[in-house]
């Protein structure tokens, strides 16, 4: 049953680096999306966003630094929910309904990421064998705990 966890992480990490790359292509678009949010700087937080999705999907599909990298992504979906997804703005139903799916969305790709942050990438992850990514266990450590 092993093989299900490194199908997991492809599954969970692929809207991430597709979506990260769109920050690149499309960053006029998104550019003007955060502006109108209320997003500080909104470019350079698009393109640190891109980075932090890029980035963090594919450490977690990969399996190294996973922890460090669901980390970003949780960081990243948590901090959109409340300051693109503010659903409790928006005047007209139709779209307060679209932006509370995407905010619910986000909370809920948000506890997957901590999900991985708490227990690892799993087998079949390109890690250094010896230690976890991460916070530094060793292989076979359990997850992290108070």
């Amino acid at each position: 049953m092993g093989v299900l966890v490194p199908i997991a992480r492809l599954l969970f990490s692929a809207i991430f680096i597709t979506s990260g790359l769109n920050h690149f292509i499309q960053l006029d678009a998104l550019t003007a999306v955060a502006q109108a949010s209320g997003v500080p700087e909104p470019r350079w937080a698009v393109l640190l966003s891109g980075a932090a999705l890029v980035l963090g999907g594919l450490s977690v599909l990969l399996g190294v630094f996973a922890r460090l990298g669901a980390a970003a992504l949780a960081l990243f979906l948590l901090g959109s929910a409340f300051m693109v997804h503010r659903f409790w703005l928006v005047a007209d139903p139709m779209e307060a309904q679209n932006q509370l799916i995407h905010f619910m969305k986000n909370l809920s790709m948000a506890g997957g990421a901590l999900f991985i942050v708490y227990f690892g990438s799993g087998p079949y992850s390109l890690r250094r064998s010896g230690r976890q990514e991460g916070f530094g266990g060793k292989l076979g450590s359990p997850p992290l705990r108070r």
